[in-house]
């Protein structure tokens, strides 16, 4: 009876102990070690990698984009603004002023004499 009893409690508390201590000791380190690990290394890796890629993608995509776009766009409004402007300048103004030149008078853009 008394080694039934001896065999019982130790049984009982042996196991129960080292169940209870190995299963929070792996549960606590695996936990540690995927939540550190894993984690750490997926939220860095994914973070860097993602923000790195997609702030790249975005800003040569948006940049050349908009940069062509805008130049090519205001340059050319601007160079046809100077043209138009240059040229109804010069058509109104510089052909009508040559009436006194040596070559005599000249047509003027409406076509009178």
């Amino acid at each position: 009876m008394l080694l039934a009893n001896l065999l019982a409690f130790y049984l009982t508390f042996y196991l129960a102990y080292l169940l209870a201590f190995y299963l929070a000791y792996l549960l606590a380190y695996l936990l540690a070690y995927l939540l550190a690990l894993c984690l750490a290394y997926l939220l860095a890796y994914l973070l860097a990698f993602y923000l790195a890629y997609l702030l790249a993608f975005y800003l040569t995509f948006y940049l050349a984009f908009y940069l062509a776009y805008l130049l090519a766009f205001y340059l050319a409004y601007l160079l046809a603004l100077c043209l138009a402007y240059l040229l109804a300048f010069y058509l109104a103004v510089e052909v009508q002023l040559c009436a006194l030149s040596w070559e005599g008078p000249r047509l003027r853009s409406s076509g009178a004499h």
